[in-house]
């Protein structure tokens, strides 16, 4: 191989390498949930620990009836959990990073954008039976996490995520349970 052509294929690959270099990785380290006296309770399991940009973390998130009556649940976006958003703990209201779940694709309410979202604001309502409990895998896309950090779990669009009743004369009760997922920075090269 000629000395012009070795440098012609060096530089194209160390240029393709220097772009898969500078995307940061991140990993789940951790996610806790803390207990809360409302009959309803959400439950959260890594089930793919690594965020990168071509692999997405993703998290399964149960919502149960724990109560001893049937729940009517009112978001927005899609049942029963609306859109869901992580916000580095302490920070702002609004959501900095958009939890992706296949059911956005199924609604009609819901349009995803590479760096945002928008969703109807017309409530959703629905019933949870006793005992009974609904999940959702939902996604962390690589290219939308900017910084490692301890993170709150909430609406992306609204603080809290859903509200409840449980019964037709009860006035509807904020839910917005108390989940940390904390982010860490991955070396690319390890």
């Amino acid at each position: 191989m000629n000395r012009r052509r070795y440098l012609a294929v060096s530089t194209a690959v160390l240029s393709g390498l220097a772009g898969c270099l500078g995307d940061t990785e991140y990993t789940i380290s951790s996610v806790e949930t803390e207990a809360d006296s409302h009959p309803l309770a959400l439950d959260v399991t890594v089930i793919d620990r690594g965020i990168a940009i071509e692999s997405p973390g993703r998290l399964d998130i149960t919502l149960r009836n724990t109560g001893t009556q049937d729940v009517t649940i009112k978001n927005t976006g899609v049942w029963p959990l609306g859109m869901l958003g992580l916000t580095l703990a302490g920070e702002s209201v609004s959501a900095d990073i958009l939890l992706l779940t296949d059911a956005y694709e199924q609604s009609n309410a819901v349009e995803v954008r590479p760096n945002g979202a928008r969703r109807d604001s017309d409530p959703i309502t629905g019933t949870l039976a006793t005992a009974e409990s609904i999940q959702r895998q939902y996604e962390l896309i690589g290219r939308r996490v900017s910084t490692a950090g301890t993170y709150t779990l909430q609406g992306y669009f609204d603080d809290v995520p859903l509200s409840y009743r449980t019964g037709e004369d009860t006035d509807w009760v904020a839910y917005h349970p108390t989940v940390t997922v904390t982010l860490t920075e991955q070396s690319v090269l390890s």
